[in-house]
């Protein structure tokens, strides 16, 4: 076959890249290829909108967001990254995240309120993070992708894939060809890919065993109106405007609303069972049955769920945890999810989706540039597809050691949430030094050491604790150590550490909440990083002038107050003026 694609029969349609899948991931990666002028066709065998699971970002995808946006001069992506900003440009139906909320239950027991754990978003204009409503989310980036000139193929299956030297030729199910020189798979689980060149690996090779059972519902009561009060639970945001995990010896539920703040039009509630299958293994009877049964294990969730009914169907899955062989291959690469999933913990699905179509779109744009598509050229996503699908496992896994103990869930969630802020302040950092410096080399660093692993893995401080952690996690899970020491073992490593803000009291078991990220919250942590924590390991995470930071968020209130002006302005207008030039700003935005 002739290499000048524009020499191709007329039965072809020459692209550069071929993305399966119009998700958000597919989505996203259409945008930025679109942007920088590449010919970009999208295939989905189904349309919008849809239903999708992966609805909580976090601290770390918001930052990962406002990177890929800004590098990538997509500002669509950038308005995902925290929620005022999604709701202002793709609507109010998505919720708001203002922290991660965990309850502990016990069977039969009303929920001891002290038994909970909290760690707070960002305040705004960072925050704070956002529960996305997939339909509406998905939807918005596919049409941001249309807009920069890609071309969608919605309800067109893909019949075959035939890839040379030159590029790649999928066949659709109408017999219609389509040739590019490099092809994407964002399809997920069912990956298009994996299934044609028989890339996935046995389940087995990982120690995090799971299958869930989900579904979106109306009526789930807030859990402020039906829990502890906050006196008794001390937590800093309601525990309704969070991502609420109810977790229990074998299994956790989340509860993520979309109707948790003023400007809401959407009254459904996404809700999910994920059990540990060594624990709860398959039962074979109905779903929404199963969901029940250990709803009624626990009186607070009785009462949590009161009334609520599911607006879905019911879907019941078999072991989460997959994987693949490789996911980049002569002409062609997996995103995230087509080439592995371990399990919704945590939130790491969207980070993990935003961190890989980062580091793919650097290449892709590389070598559109010097024309080398070798496999060597694109071998560092499989670095990180193996770095982090090896570390996720490793976090997840001992989650689900920690629920068999109260004390010991206690002390795992410490090591949670400090990989969690190093993921998060290491992002943080480039983005501000780039508001600070307006160079472009800086957004670079988004995909090198220690950005290139989510949840602080590449820190080497924390993977160091980290290591010692999962040692004794696994001596927990193996018998050989007892819950409670383990528990003790595990807070006793954050007792002085230098790289977390010591009034934290961060191996106080009775402290379950950081403080908060509002700007005095900031303020004071980026002074005790100033003041006490060592220059090499304070570089990585708050190397920018607090000036910046303080720069930044006055900017950003005054654009909301002017917004709201404008809004006032044109609304007032409207009532007594019908001519206006609305529709051409429009255009011309």
């Amino acid at each position: 076959m002739a290499s000048d694609l524009h020499q191709t029969p007329a039965s072809t349609r020459p692209y550069d890249v071929i993305i399966l899948g119009t998700g958000l991931g597919g989505g996203m990666l259409g945008s930025i290829l679109a942007k920088h002028d590449l010919k970009v066709l999208m295939i989905d065998s189904d349309t919008h909108p849809r239903f999708t699971i992966g609805e909580a970002t976090t601290p770390d995808t918001n930052f990962r967001l406002k990177l890929l946006g800004t590098k990538y001069g997509v500002p669509e992506i950038a308005n995902l990254s925290a929620f005022h900003d999604l709701r202002d440009t793709v609507g109010p139906s998505s919720g708001i995240k203002r922290a991660f909320s965990f309850l502990y239950q016990r069977d039969g027991q009303d929920q001891r309120a002290k038994e909970s754990h909290q760690y707070p978003t960002l305040a705004p204009p960072m925050g704070p993070d956002a529960h996305f409503f997939r339909q509406d989310t998905d939807a918005f980036m596919m049409a941001s992708a249309v807009g920069y000139g890609a071309t969608v193929r919605q309800q067109t299956r893909v019949q075959d894939i035939q890839i040379d030297d030159e590029g790649v030729t999928v066949t659709s199910d109408r017999q219609e060809t389509f040739r590019a020189r490099y092809l994407v798979d964002g399809t997920g689980m069912r990956s298009v890919l994996a299934n044609r060149f028989d890339l996935r690996v046995g389940p087995e090779r990982f120690r995090t065993n799971s299958r869930a059972i989900y579904t979106h519902m109306v009526g789930v009561k807030p859990y402020d109106m039906v829990g502890g009060s906050r006196s008794e639970h001390q937590h800093k945001y309601p525990l309704s405007q969070s991502t609420l995990h109810h977790v229990f010896e074998g299994g956790w539920f989340w509860v993520i609303p979309f109707n948790n703040h003023a400007d809401a039009t959407n009254p459904l509630c996404s809700v999910g069972l994920v059990l540990n299958r060594n624990v709860h293994p398959e039962t074979g009877t109905d779903p929404e049955e199963e969901f029940w049964s250990h709803v009624r294990r626990f009186p607070d969730m009785m009462r949590h769920f009161e009334g609520a009914r599911a607006v879905r169907n019911w879907t019941s899955t078999g072991r989460l945890q997959y994987g693949s062989k490789t996911i980049t291959g002569p002409r062609f690469c997996l995103l995230a999810h087509a080439g592995f999933f371990i399990d919704p913990l945590y939130s790491t699905g969207l980070a993990l989706t935003t961190a890989m179509v980062d580091l793919l779109s650097a290449q892709l744009l590389k070598s559109f540039r010097t024309g080398d598509f070798s496999p060597e050229a694109f071998e560092k996503l499989n670095g990180f597809f193996d770095r982090n699908i090896t570390y996720a496992d490793q976090m997840v896994s001992s989650s689900f050691v920690s629920f068999r103990d109260y004390d010991l869930w206690d002390a795992w969630f410490r090591v949670w949430v400090v990989g969690l802020f190093i993921g998060t302040a290491v992002n943080a950092t480039i983005y501000l030094r780039y508001v600070e410096t307006g160079r472009q080399d800086v957004l670079d660093n988004s995909i090198t050491e220690p950005n290139d692993m989510i949840l602080g893995g590449r820190y080497p401080e924390f993977q160091k604790l980290f290591k010692v952690a999962l040692a004794t996690m696994d001596q927990v899970r193996d018998g050989q150590l007892d819950p409670k020491q383990g528990a003790q073992q595990i807070r006793g490593l954050f007792k002085d550490l230098p790289y977390v803000p010591s009034y934290w009291r961060w191996s106080d078991p009775e402290v379950r909440t950081t403080p908060a990220f509002t700007l005095w919250g900031m303020t004071k942590m980026y002074f005790w990083f100033q003041l006490f924590c060592p220059k090499h390991l304070r570089q990585p995470l708050f190397d920018w002038n607090s000036l910046t930071a303080y720069r930044y968020i006055l900017k950003a209130v005054l654009k909301s107050n002017r917004l709201a002006r404008r809004r006032r302005s044109f609304y007032t207008r409207d009532v007594f003026k019908a001519w206006n030039m609305d529709w051409k700003a429009s255009r011309a935005s």
